[in-house]
């Protein structure tokens, strides 16, 4: 499944901010020009440049399948609902990957050109001679204001700043704060969309920057309290910050002025229309002079790619069966990679018994077949997410060998399937099986529901196959669905006893974030307890999990969890990142607060019936795109994809 399922917008109260990839790195960044800095890794072969006056949209339109969107749909990417494939006409400063891009650079430049870093100063060089697609320039007051907006609707990097300046109209400095990891706030920054000043700057309140400042530093980002997010909310500048982060994500623009490749020419339920826009600065490297957005749901993408009706889909995950029907098609083409972020895991309501005693959830994870459980809940044999190979709360990918030594991972226990041990667990804390049921020290026979989104079918398939691990061990045990429109915030609200979730969604290439992302949240809904929240007297509200808020972790003794995670992720070295990433993997897996299952991946699926030269496999970076621009986009500007002769 796509990472992007799971990411959640929160207005003004992220806490995990800013978590990155590059910056000192990237001094030079890389230059404008055609090929996205003049690699032109894929060489494709059709050098001249397409004309979309020349090429029929109904016969040569990439098509790309995407789940039905409704008829309220915004322009304005901070809308709850915005437009499919927005990133197709709007580009951001660069963009950025779940695999890092080879070389020094990870991010692909796009509306600037090439950024430095100075101590803890950057600046950006905007691409000179862009413009929008209504004919105005693209200037530095453009990314200032975009900046003010991405603060309305909660991007934390303003809690690493302290000034923002644009020295002249192609250049805009960033300067941070002098506890700041360079490398941590990149991603945040190249997250921000670009957003013509002519439309959005209206929304930005005189002085709003200040507004911006001054909250986070009321708000004590490091070390936050109760008192101090409510001081900071309850001020001047929280209230001007709500207000425009609500006005923001109001605002509906009557027509989508980018600054891509790409203009819209028509949007509805039925489908989205763009047109190649010969205006953009790297227009060469465009080679498919239309692109249609098709609603469709996984059976109709599949039929369409198998079909040669469709050309690609990056949101859906077949079945085995179906994986084998594409490939058997003869131009069908399914991509999974191993994603380094996100490990679809079970999670344990600690508060409710008995899942508060560490030997059954010990022994949760001796009964349940990792590995069978991948295959089965695709209907095949086929591994499209690797189980993960020792339950500790980080992806593999991410983690081995760059975190966590092979070594390392050895030594921690991976609770491959012993019936045996799970049986002395539960006896060790009173359980007893008797004719084949087990009961609980009270008497009761043992009873397991294990709640799953509905309309999730991967997950269905795992409740199903997971209960039925449990009753094959003695334990009556039933897996149910939810609404899926309630299911995240029932699951928050800590309603379920064991559910299933994408955890450890840290988003950047800091592995401690992926530990923050669940155990340190600054603001309720939540995975688990907040930064401010001390254990002394009642704690009032609810998390999914409930574990700590102090906990005995390997390497770093008695700790606050949520507080020492926010310090770490935001301040530690890279020379600490992997000391600490073991630390926190070996507390996980010893006392899993949640039960790692099995690694996330990115499925996508296309078809060379009518476009040729898709990207291979083995350049993941392009397969993994996570924003700033459409993986289309950088694909071509890598110098792939190109229409058939004859199309």
């Amino acid at each position: 499944m796509r990472t992007a399922r799971s990411r959640r917008a929160m207005a003004v109260l992220v806490v995990a901010a800013v978590l990155s990839l590059v910056a000192a790195a990237c001094s030079g960044g890389d230059s404008g020009g055609g090929g996205g800095g003049g690699e032109n890794i894929g060489k494709a072969t059709d050098k001249a440049v397409v004309d979309p006056a020349k090429f029929s949209a109904t016969t040569t339109a990439l098509r790309i399948a995407n789940p039905q969107w409704s008829s309220g749909v915004s322009y304005n990417p901070y809308s709850p609902n915005p437009e499919p494939f927005l990133n197709l006409s709007l580009l951001n400063l660069g963009a950025y990957f779940n695999t890092l891009r080879p070389g020094a650079n990870p991010y692909l430049p796009e509306m600037a050109s090439s950024w430095k870093v100075s101590g803890h100063e950057i600046t950006f060089n905007l691409r000179e001679g862009t413009k929008w697609q209504d004919g105005k320039p693209f200037t530095a007051k453009d990314v200032m204001d975009s900046f003010l907006l991405a603060g309305a609707n909660g991007n934390s990097v303003w809690a690493d700043m302290s000034g923002l300046s644009a020295p002249n109209d192609h250049q805009v400095v960033v300067k941070l704060q002098d506890w700041v990891v360079v490398d941590n706030a990149m991603s945040s920054i190249m997250s921000i969309w670009m957003l013509p000043s002519s439309q959005y700057g209206s929304l930005l309140p005189a002085g709003f920057d200040k507004s911006l400042l001054s909250y986070w530093h009321t708000y004590n980002f490091l070390n936050p309290t109760q008192e101090s997010i409510k001081a900071a909310s309850d001020s001047p500048a929280g209230k001007a910050v709500l207000t425009t982060g609500t006005n923001l994500a109001k605002f509906k623009p009557a027509k989508l002025i980018g600054n891509g490749p790409y203009l819209l020419q028509n949007s509805g339920v039925s489908g989205i229309l763009f047109k190649k826009w010969m205006g953009w600065w790297d227009q060469k490297s465009i080679r498919v002079p239309w692109v249609q957005i098709v609603p469709a749901s996984v059976t109709a993408a599949f039929g369409g790619l198998s079909g040669g009706t469709m050309d690609f889909e990056e949101f859906s995950q077949f079945t085995d069966p179906q994986v084998d029907k594409l490939k058997a098609s003869g131009t069908g083409h399914y991509v999974f990679i191993p994603s380094p972020v996100q490990q679809e895991s079970l999670v344990f309501h600690l508060g409710t018994y008995p899942y508060n005693l560490r030997e059954v959830r010990q022994a949760f994870a001796y009964i349940i077949k990792r590995k069978q459980l991948t295959q089965l809940d695709m209907g095949g044999k086929l591994i499209q997410d690797p189980p993960a190979i020792a339950p500790d709360g980080i992806n593999d990918a991410m983690a081995v060998p760059k975190y966590i030594t092979r070594a390392q991972l050895k030594a921690m226990n991976p609770y491959d399937y012993n019936p045996a041990k799970a049986k002395q667990l539960l006896e060790s804390v009173g359980f007893t099986k008797k004719n084949g049921k087990w009961y609980t020290p009270k008497g009761d026979q043992w009873k397991v529901t294990i709640t799953e989104e509905a309309g999730n079918s991967q997950f269905d398939q795992d409740g199903v196959a997971i209960a039925n691990m449990l009753m094959h061990f003695g334990i009556k045990a039933e897996e149910v669905n939810v609404n899926s429109g309630t299911y995240y915030n029932q699951m928050l609200d800590g309603q379920f006893a064991v559910t299933e979730w994408f955890m450890d969604w840290g988003g950047t290439p800091n592995p401690l974030a992926d530990f923050s992302s669940t155990f340190a949240p600054g603001a309720l809904p939540a995975w688990n307890y907040p930064i401010w929240y001390d254990g002394k007297g009642e704690f009032h509200g609810h998390v999914a999990i409930g574990v700590g808020p102090y906990a005995d972790v390997p390497g770093l003794g008695k700790v606050h969890i949520a507080a020492t995670l926010n310090r770490q992720v935001n301040q530690a070295p890279k020379s600490k990142w992997a000391e600490y990433t073991y630390d926190w993997a070996r507390w996980i897996n010893r006392d899993l607060p949640i039960l790692p299952l099995y690694n996330n991946a990115f499925h996508e699926a296309y078809s060379t019936s009518r476009y040729t030269k898709f990207p291979p496999d083995s350049e993941k970076w392009l397969w993994t795109g996570l924003g700033g621009a459409a993986q289309p986009v950088t694909w071509m500007q890598a110098g792939y994809l190109q229409m058939k002769k004859g199309s």
